[in-house]
């Protein structure tokens, strides 16, 4: 149990810190440098004002509308990692276009997407690059990101298909302007590691089902499953709306309690592929080009794309409205979408699927090989029939209840599992029909009074949809919720593991 600690202590600081730290730790270089250059000013006060300060001595600010006397500093709200920031930054401040338009820097703001809106807002955000397509329609629902009217704009999107594997890669708004195209292409599944596997005499896991299955729990109290915390990972949370999506809703649910009573929580999408990637447990929920960083880096691991049960996603780029340097955010976004910013989504450090073929014609076909193969094999994907529209309706009560009943009842929830599974390997008379109706009744939809209408009312689709807007906008609302929601699944959970350890 000690590692859950862990991770629940990790998890407490992360949700801290992410509330008040906006930017990457480049950002607080920044700022020592700014500190630097005040101090240097204050000595030096006498040459300030006599004399022109010389090309090379200005200073970037941590704000978007940085233009100092040695160039431009563009900001990128985003959900990327520190690897696509640093790759794609070197990358463009090196281009014919960033010199002739001075742009020098770049400032990557990274921010829970609860923060989005405020960015924008304040005028923070010169492009939104990545974090999934329901992120996006939110913004565009909102009126938060500019359409696009530039012609060189409008013909790099040309280039991109407006569908692949039956999903959209461009979004247009009710009056039928472009608003966001994808620039990258995603499956997500879980990638494995087999020695971690082996070791523990555990199968390989072919479907979302499987996961939830009593024997990846055989190693409890230790973990053999990752799973990232759905309201601090937008690729996981995908994930789970894909499996209530193809399971049906109370399935669904009790699919991911299962899984999660056989995992431990983390908190993001790099901690829980590091996790199978490290050999720390055996399977971790992933998007694709984690997956298939993992492989290339560790030969024992493996990623998987559940047979029937998964989505293509094009993940956008777009420009925000208020982006102090529109024109120039918007030579970036072409670029983004070019033969040349395509291809290097395809560098060793990323190896991402990019949304355009012809990025495969500039980069070594033999150190590519095995992305052009998974890149085909994506594009013929049959995935499910996913469901956009119902995701946006009601995508942050989902990540709430989340929350609320895994992450934080997790360990109340790893007990009652641990007291089911118990049961079933020690009590003849407790077999398979057994595990599976208590473990229905661990996992059924939560009750709780609406802080607003003190009605009593079950977390169903209409009820999730019905919420979403308090949710995303009264903060206080939705803290009650998530109170009264956590507070509920711990008494279910002691209620049910109680009963079972009562059969014994």
């Amino acid at each position: 149990m000690a590692s859950r600690q862990i991770h629940n202590a990790m998890q407490q600081n992360i949700e801290e810190k992410q509330m008040s730290e906006f930017v990457t730790s480049r950002s607080s270089r920044n700022a020592i440098v700014a500190v630097i250059v005040i101090v240097v000013i204050g000595i030096s006060a006498f040459a300030y004002f006599s004399f022109t300060l010389p090309p090379g001595n200005g200073t970037t600010t941590t704000t978007t509308t940085t233009t100092t006397d040695t160039g431009i500093t563009l900001a990128v709200l985003s959900r990327h990692d520190l690897s696509i920031q640093q790759v794609y930054e070197s990358a463009f401040l090196a281009t014919d276009y960033a010199i002739e338009n001075n742009i020098t820097d770049m400032i990557w703001r990274t921010p829970d997407a609860q923060f989005w809106d405020d960015i924008i807002d304040d005028g923070k955000a010169d492009i939104a690059w990545g974090g999934g397509p329901t992120l996006f329609d939110q913004l565009m629902r909102d009126d938060r990101l500019e359409p696009w009217t530039n012609s060189d704009l409008l013909a790099a999107a040309d280039k991109v298909n407006d569908t692949i594997a039956g999903a959209d890669m461009k979004r247009y708004n009710s009056e039928e302007q472009l608003i966001w195209v994808a620039d990258a292409i995603s499956t997500f599944g879980f990638t494995v590691n087999h020695v971690f596997l082996n070791d523990h005499l555990l199968p390989v896991p072919k479907t979302w089902t499987d996961l939830a299955n009593a024997t990846y729990g055989s190693i409890l109290p230790d973990a053999t499953i990752a799973m990232g915390s759905a309201p601090l990972t937008t690729s996981n949370t995908r994930i789970y709306e894909i499996i209530v999506q193809v399971l049906g809703w109370e399935e669904g649910w009790t699919t991911m309690t299962r899984m999660a009573g056989n995992s431990d929580i983390y908190p993001g999408s790099v901690e829980t592929q590091t996790a199978s990637e490290r050999g720390d447990v055996g399977i971790s929920m992933s998007i694709d080009f984690y997956g298939y960083l993992t492989q290339f880096r560790n030969p024992d691991c493996e990623y998987i794309v559940p047979e029937g049960q998964t989505i293509v996603n094009g993940d956008p780029i777009a420009i925000p409205k208020n982006s102090p340097h529109k024109d120039l955010a918007e030579g970036f976004v072409a670029w983004a979408l070019s033969d040349e910013g395509q291809a290097i989504w395809l560098d060793n450090d990323l190896r991402r699927m990019p949304v355009r073929r012809e990025a495969f014609d500039l980069v070594d076909p033999e150190t590519t090989e095995d992305l052009y193969i998974a890149f085909n094999n994506t594009i013929k994907t049959v995935g499910i029939d996913f469901n956009d529209t119902l995701s946006l309706e009601m995508n942050a009560a989902f990540v709430k209840y989340w929350g609320a009943i895994i992450t934080d009842a997790h360990e109340e929830l790893v007990q009652c599992w641990m007291a089911i599974l118990n049961e079933y390997e020690t009590n003849p008379a407790f077999g398979e029909a057994e595990l599976d109706y208590y473990a229905s009744l661990m996992s059924a939809p939560l009750t709780i009074s609406d802080p607003k209408t003190s009605i009593s009312r079950q977390f169903t689709i209409e009820y999730a949809t019905e919420i979403d807007h308090d949710i995303i906008y009264d903060s206080t609302y939705a803290s009650q919720c998530a109170q009264k929601w956590t507070a509920a699944a711990k008494i279910q959970y002691l209620d049910i593991q109680t009963q079972v350890e009562a059969l014994s």
